[in-house]
């Protein structure tokens, strides 16, 4: 059986991966007052944070429209026996129930649609591993069940450097995000059921790093087996820092490094890092 994995640009998969694994994306775009970029296309990530800082208002986001999923469902459908999309978090976007509207539109069960239930490189190692599975020849059974427990199992721990930003998105107040920024607080967030939830916060970045690792050891996780992927929004010095902590502690298995897109980088903003991985 032909398998083609397609995914939406917010799973943020590093370019070389996407090659190497045949992965099919399709972006969502960015829409500031002077013009409509998509994700990743139009504009390097550098460019795309430059442009975002010096925003007066923050830019919009656009979910994937049912045709566009169409047009890339129907070509590949002429040349793979069946496809696997895996969307970002519906709770988050309308880019899954567009998805679902188009296959709708196809009438065929040639499709299968998952809501990865997260967002950014967390639902990008899903497909990647989903990727891996096709290539290493398994079952179209196994490649499923093993997509529904990683959803399931997916941990994402991400740190924001400025709550800037999340107040331009209506997320705080200005008087929060004010005194948020003058006490240099960094909030640490999760992702439960497909929707963002705070972890904790602290002063300076150094306590945020010292944070998740504390979290890390108290959970008692092992990774001499897993994949790990890093990622940040402009800032690698930060995240390597974070990696260098983590790696005193732990023995991991396979680390992989990404960026964050357009879309969580709006509301993220630059400086934001995280680490994902399946439990």
């Amino acid at each position: 059986m032909r398998i083609k994995i397609i995914t939406d640009s917010v799973s943020d998969i590093p370019s070389e991966i996407i090659e190497e694994l045949d992965i099919e994306v399709i972006p969502l775009s960015v829409n500031f007052e002077d013009a409509v970029y998509y994700d990743g296309v139009e504009l390097s990530n550098k460019e795309f944070f430059e442009k975002l800082r010096n925003a007066k208002k923050l830019p919009t986001t656009s979910q994937v429209n049912p045709n566009d999923f169409k047009k890339v469902f129907e070509k590949n459908l002429e040349v793979f026996d069946q496809i696997i999309c895996i969307t970002l978090s519906k709770e988050m976007s309308g880019t899954f129930k567009a998805a679902n509207s188009a296959k709708k539109l196809l009438n065929t069960d040639r499709i299968d649609i998952f809501d990865s239930k997260a967002i950014s490189f967390g639902f990008g190692l899903i497909v990647i591993q989903a990727a891996r599975d096709v290539e290493a020849n398994k079952s179209y059974d196994e490649i499923i069940n093993n997509i529904n427990y990683n959803i399931e199992n997916l941990e994402n721990i991400f740190v924001v450097d400025t709550l800037e930003f999340l107040q331009k998105g209506g997320r705080l107040s200005v008087t929060e995000a004010f005194v948020g920024n003058v006490l240099k607080m960094k909030p640490i967030l999760t992702i439960k059921n497909g929707k963002l939830e705070a972890m904790g916060k602290v002063r300076g970045r150094k306590k945020a790093i010292n944070y998740v690792v504390k979290y890390l050891k108290d959970k008692e996780y092992d990774f001499t087996k897993k994949t790990i992927g890093f990622f940040d929004a402009v800032d690698r010095d930060y995240l390597e820092d974070l990696i260098f902590e983590i790696e005193k502690e732990f023995t991991i298995n396979e680390v992989i490094k990404s960026k964050v897109g357009f879309v969580v980088g709006t509301h993220a903003g630059p400086g934001c890092i995280a680490i994902v991985f399946i439990k």
